[in-house]
């Protein structure tokens, strides 16, 4: 190696080595201190890469665990309600028997069947009640079919027009220029803001603005808008269109200006003001369903009728599982609908009551009768029909894996035993026994005069119901046991696969402290050397000094 001054390669030898020693340490210093071998993508990128992949797996996992916890806990709810129910069923089967005792008098007969219907109605409210975390267990269970029939929540009862009366209806000259025209347009938002507001409205122009006008509830109401300038065409005529959306009322002004062949523009000024002083009234009575609620009714169409046009009782008609038609009614004309108030029809019968917001006082309240049977579906069906559809066994579904395509369904149940209104059920085992103690010749329906052998007939009926009502609830309650006997293997399974993958990824991405530790004392001993090097590598050009001399 030549002997020079300018450039001292030992020194920068020793630099590059202390650079290269200080680095690894660091890396020593911080893998130590975080207990991670990847603190960033530059340590490892691919291992980075595999150990988030992996983390998302555990965390999916994890997840999952908790899911099956909660459907365990799920079951085990609706299992230990279903153990009532078929306690409840056996207490049953004895007392039918015991009332085919031909010893017992009409009274004592009365009694037992007292007990039976008691029982009966305490199947009904425990599966009523039987809910995990909102979710209806072992009840009914109904939705609303919004497309094939009309009467549901946010239907509007009333049509509501929005009229312009004003002078500048639909072509008026704008300015001096001939042949420059507007047409205009008036639409309603299909919101409840237009309805809040009826009454009259006035425009008013100042310059290129342009405000409507109105009153709320006798607070007044205004909104300004800017309108655009038109632009003409050298070679031929231009049509310009433009939305003035006053939001806050629901009302927009649509705007067509023809601006004829060789006019520059029209100035948005000179647009507004063929609006001003211009009128128009929002008119009608506007009321909406805001909410529908049913209580344990059954599915089905449930129809709304009226015998006229002036009729105010809206009746609904219905027929249930067993082809027996019902009906109910409510006469509106006892009932409140003035202005920016609430009304709720109940059908008590059915278990079925909506309430109504009214916007403006209803004059005539047979209209709302009109309205409500004239609804129609969002195909166009089912005009004035409330259907109701998935009444029980409804499916609840919880993800079993870290992957979405992994999960275990469970089917809820309704072991209630009506066949309409709040009780109604879907099962015909427990709908049996509903009808065999208090349906329209079951056991409540008995009395003094009736004969022995009617009694004892319908006792016997009624033990072969409740013996077909037991089987029916120990399949499901056997089902329910597998299910939970699956999801503990299934939660066994996936912490063991949690455990497996966390290992794995530690792997990766933990330190290993007893390498780590050997690796920090190099680097220091490195450093240390590095750095006497580069003190010795800075001497080395002093002996050209000797040489010199």
């Amino acid at each position: 190696m030549p002997t020079v001054i300018n450039t001292n390669l030992a020194s920068l030898f020793a630099q590059n080595n202390l650079s290269s020693a200080q680095n690894n340490l660091a890396n020593s210093v911080q893998r130590l201190s975080s207990g991670l071998r990847i603190n960033s993508a530059k340590d490892d990128a691919a291992g980075l890469a595999i150990s988030q992949n992996m983390q998302s797996q555990i965390n999916g996992t994890n997840q999952s665990i908790q899911n099956l916890s909660d459907a365990t806990n799920l079951l085990q709810t609706a299992d230990s309600s279903l153990a009532t129910i078929q306690d409840m069923l056996l207490r049953l089967k004895q007392l039918a028997t015991q009332g085919y005792d031909g010893s017992l008098n009409a009274t004592q007969r009365a009694n037992i069947v007292q007990q039976m219907n008691d029982l009966n109605t305490e199947i009904n409210q425990t599966s009523a009640r039987t809910q995990f975390n909102g979710v209806s267990l072992l009840g009914n269970t109904t939705q609303i079919d919004k497309v094939n029939a009309g009467v549901y929540a946010g239907q509007y009862l009333t049509e509501t027009a929005a009229v312009f009366t004003g002078t500048t209806v639909t072509t008026t000259a704008v300015s001096a220029v001939t042949n420059d025209t507007i047409a205009s347009t008036w639409s309603l938002t299909n919101d409840d803001s237009v309805r809040v507001n009826p009454g009259n409205y006035t425009l008013t122009a100042v310059g290129n603005q342009l405000t409507l006008q109105t009153t709320s509830n006798g607070v007044p109401l205004s909104q300004t808008l800017t309108v655009n300038d038109a632009y003409g065409d050298t070679g031929k005529t231009k049509v310009n269109l433009q939305s003035l959306n006053f939001d806050k009322m629901g009302v927009t002004l649509n705007v067509s200006n023809t601006v004829a062949a060789g006019t520059a523009l029209v100035l948005g000024s000179a647009i507004a003001a063929g609006y001003n002083t211009g009128t128009f009234a929002i008119s009608g009575n506007a009321a909406k369903i805001t909410n529908i609620t049913t209580n344990g009714t059954a599915p089905g169409s449930y129809t709304f009728t009226n015998a006229n046009v002036t009729d105010t009782v809206l009746k609904m008609s219905w027929t249930d599982a067993n082809s027996v038609a019902h009906t109910d009614s409510v006469d509106l004309a006892g009932l409140n609908f003035n202005a920016n108030t609430d009304t709720t029809l109940t059908f008590a019968s059915a278990g079925v009551s909506f309430n109504i917001h009214n916007y403006q006082t209803v004059a005539n309240k047979y209209d709302i009768a009109n309205e409500i049977k004239a609804l129609t579906g969002q195909s166009g069906a089912g005009a004035g029909v409330l259907k109701l559809v998935n009444a029980g066994n409804s499916q609840l579904q919880f993800q079993s894996g870290p992957t979405s395509n992994a999960y275990i369904s469970i089917n809820t149940l309704n072991m209630m035993t009506g066949t309409s209104g709040q009780y109604a059920g879907a099962a015909q085992e427990m709908q049996t026994v509903g009808n065999v103690i208090s349906g329209t010749n079951g056991l409540t329906t008995l009395n003094g005069t009736t004969t022995s052998a009617t009694w004892q007939s319908t006792f016997q009926s009624a033990a072969n119901a409740i013996d077909a009502a037991i089987d029916y609830v120990s399949t499901q309650r056997s089902t329910y046991g597998s299910q939970m006997n699956r999801l503990s293997f299934i939660s066994q399974n996936l912490s063991s696969q949690s455990t497996n993958l966390q290992q794995s990824k530690s792997a990766i991405t933990d330190t290993d402290f007893a390498k780590e530790t050997a690796l920090l004392t190099k680097g220091q001993i490195m450093q240390q050397a590095a750095t006497a090097m580069l003190a010795q590598a800075n001497q080395m050009p002093n002996v050209i000094l000797s040489l010199l001399k």
